[in-house]
């Protein structure tokens, strides 16, 4: 019975004594103290949270995500063709502008456009001819005639055919794989990875760093814990042995 009671006490002494000193890791988040004098120190994170911030910093920035590493990714010819696919299908989904209609929605706003423009024009070109026109009078006649335009321009102009879609991804193509191969590096470095990962640390509360830390840890504490109660109840069985060899 000695050995049951023995080992049993031991258990849960180890398993508290761990308990409590993975809770102190965290806790409390500020040093308790009393007349200046400190009677509860302050958790271990929270104190070193500026050196523990630094450090992962520093294995993020030199070991998960290399400044090379990320450009030698960037500059894959997987990401190459993925980008190369993006701007294609980009392009592909684009529908051209219908110009007529675009006028039959905006007869305002083309038709001043169209005046301003005529007007310009006159008063560059054929500056006698202001005796007889104005603003007011083209600006009537372009309104009334907006409608036409719209059909002309419709008749006349085919965007499919004028815009050449091939082209024109061959070209953004080129320049997107053209600023990966010159600018990405220079683009990365200026990133400061480390910095951004240091100063989202710093600016965790205590509560947030604590839970994340839990999320990553918390089978680990968990064993750590048991394996308390285990030898904890190893020592208690050892005790009581030797207690009953000294009687």
């Amino acid at each position: 019975m000695i050995y049951i009671l023995s080992s049993l006490i031991g258990a849960i002494i180890g398993y508290v004594t761990n308990f409590i000193a993975i809770k102190m890791l965290f806790r409390p988040y500020k040093a308790k103290k009393i007349a200046g004098i400190t009677i509860i120190p302050q958790g271990v994170i929270p104190k070193e949270k500026k050196n523990l911030a630094k450090n992962v910093a520093d294995v993020v920035e030199n070991h998960l995500l290399d400044i090379d590493e990320i450009h030698k990714l960037l500059n894959s010819e997987k990401f190459k063709n993925e980008i190369k696919n993006m701007i294609s299908q980009k392009i592909d989904d684009f529908e051209l502008p219908n110009i007529s209609e675009f006028i039959k929605h905006n007869p305002q706003k083309v038709a001043t456009n169209i005046s301003e423009f005529v007007m310009e024009m006159i008063k560059t070109k054929f500056p006698f001819a202001m005796a007889i026109l104005n603003e007011e009078l083209i600006m009537t006649m372009v309104s009334e005639n907006i409608d036409k335009l719209a059909t002309k321009v419709d008749n006349m102009i085919d965007l499919e055919k004028v815009i050449d879609k091939e082209k024109i991804k061959q070209n953004l193509q080129n320049e997107a794989i053209a600023f990966l191969e010159n600018e990405s590096y220079k683009i990365i470095q200026e990133l400061k990875i480390g910095e951004l990962v240091e100063n989202k640390v710093n600016n965790f509360d205590e509560k947030q760093l604590e839970n994340m830390l839990f999320s990553l840890m918390e089978k680990h504490f968990k064993f750590i814990n048991f394996a308390g109660a285990v030898l904890g109840a190893i020592i208690g069985l050892i005790q009581a042995g030797v207690i009953h060899l000294i009687k």
